[in-house]
């Protein structure tokens, strides 16, 4: 059996690519072989000169040499290395196939997981189910992320959504915003299942042996242009110097921290297993530490949609930087005996789904 995903196979996030290896990982244990497939992404609603950023070429220089002034070389290269070090791990674990359109009829083709409804690019068909190769398509932990219901009505794409979910045949999202915008427009309930990244669980990966060249350091997982801003680094360095701590930006380039360190996705839960604290504004940073079972705090963006109903869901929501100093959080210990419990169940549930799209499929082979 074979299964094409329709996901962000074509970013430079370390979370992103975790997530879609996991999913190719349950599929293999299944004996299913699953792979990303490749299509165009709709970049209409972030404007024609931001679009030229994604293709890449003569009307992409300017975008580039600006970022190079004003990142400076050292961000500069440290990306580079970092695009060909993710790009290294998913030829290596083979998770990228070939455009869409060169598959005629797969087994079934799952969309997700990731925030493959967000419609704040633009409208991409094959996110929603559209033309895909197989007559059975499914959404695993698929996620509006910042969208909301508003933004669907304004973008004028209520019937494009609305139809395109109504096509698949069994939907599944990870966050209560995605699961209400979809019944509100649809009147369907879907599954609300875990991440890749918790169902899969990578304890494998993390039992092997990987060298961290680190020892006593605060993690900083958090997007290169997050972070930066003064008082949010003055509360990380008064906590970090307190602790005797160095600090650590792993997997993005932070010029306050004291070393920046570039690493391949298994590598990176390496590196937060062995932190003693993490601190990240990410969904998929907090994700990592609740699978490494590592104290962490969260510093809340415009992703709290997805952010808060993960923390909820394994009753972390004490977790979050709110104007509070660092160590309010950081010093108090999480309950990894609870959060690990919770984990089980949530994982079996997923699982159920997973199983049951399997077995849908293979009823009608």
């Amino acid at each position: 059996m074979t299964i094409g995903i329709i996901t962000h196979y074509d970013v430079h996030n370390h979370g992103a690519i975790l997530q879609l290896n996991a999913l190719t990982k349950v599929f293999a244990e299944k004996n299913i072989k699953a792979f990303a497939l490749r299509f165009e992404k709709n970049y209409d609603f972030i404007g024609h000169e931001l679009k030229h950023k994604y293709d890449i070429g003569v009307r992409s220089i300017p975008i580039y040499m600006n970022y190079l002034r004003r990142q400076g070389a050292k961000q500069t290269m440290f990306n580079i290395k970092k695009k060909r070090l993710l790009e290294s791990f998913k030829s290596k674990n083979g998770l990228v196939g070939e455009y869409y359109t060169d598959y005629k009829d797969l087994n079934g083709v799952c969309i997700g997981s990731d925030e493959v409804f967000a419609l704040h690019t633009g409208p991409t068909p094959a996110f929603f189910g559209y033309a895909l190769p197989s007559d059975y398509v499914f959404s695993y932990a698929a996620s509006f992320g910042p969208t909301v219901l508003n933004d669907i009505v304004e973008r004028h794409c209520r019937s494009f959504v609305k139809y395109g979910i109504n096509s698949l045949q069994a939907v599944s999202v990870r966050d209560n915003n995605s699961k209400e915008i979809i019944a509100e427009l649809t009147e369907r309930t879907p599954s609300l299942v875990c991440d890749p990244v918790l169902l899969y669980g990578y304890e494998k990966e993390l039992q092997d042996t990987v060298k961290v060249n680190l020892d006593n350091f605060l993690l900083i997982y958090a997007y290169d242009n997050n972070m930066n801003d003064k008082d949010e680094v003055e509360k990380i360095r008064k906590f970090a110097k307190a602790k005797n701590l160095k600090i650590a930006g792993v997997g993005f380039y932070h010029k306050w921290c004291d070393c920046n360190i570039n690493v391949d996705p298994v590598e990176l839960l390496h590196y937060f297993k062995k932190a003693k604290y993490v601190v990240t504004d990410t969904f998929h940073g907090s994700v990592l530490s609740i699978v490494t079972n590592t104290n962490f705090a969260v510093i809340p963006r415009n992703n709290t949609n997805k952010l808060f109903n993960l923390l909820a869901e394994y009753n972390l929501s004490n977790r979050v930087i709110d104007g509070d100093s660092v160590s309010k959080v950081l010093d108090h210990d999480i309950n990894f005996d609870e959060v690990n419990a919770e984990l089980v169940r949530r994982r079996e549930e997923s699982m159920a789904f997973v199983e049951s799209c399997i077995s849908d499929i293979t009823s009608k082979k």
